[in-house]
């Protein structure tokens, strides 16, 4: 091979090295940039699945709250049953007393 014709060669080779080096480079470049979108995609969906975690826990304290609460307010109505009988029984204890009082008046 003549001279010329090996250093075209090599001048060819050298370029095409040259122009895979640029996209190796660019490659990289690209690759990092994907990586890190990735890693904050990850951090992301990481810590929604966290905040439904903490807003399950939240979720299952209310629901154990409003069961509490719908038991009070049985209980309650409970009582006012009974304080409504425990009135009317001294409603009647009072007219019942008073008709006795009315009644000795009237002998």
């Amino acid at each position: 091979m003549k001279k010329d014709t090996k250093n075209k060669v090599l001048m060819n080779l050298l370029e095409t090295v040259d122009k895979l080096m640029k996209n190796f480079s660019e490659l990289t470049n690209y690759l990092k940039g994907y990586i890190t979108n990735i890693d904050g995609w990850v951090k992301d969906i990481n810590k929604r699945i966290i905040d439904i975690g903490i807003f399950k826990v939240k979720i299952e304290d209310n629901e154990a709250n409003v069961q509490h609460n719908y038991e009070l307010i049985y209980e309650l109505k409970d009582q006012l049953e009974e304080l409504k009988q425990e009135i009317n029984a001294l409603k009647l204890i009072q007219i019942i007393s008073l008709r006795k009082e009315a009644e000795k008046r009237i002998e």
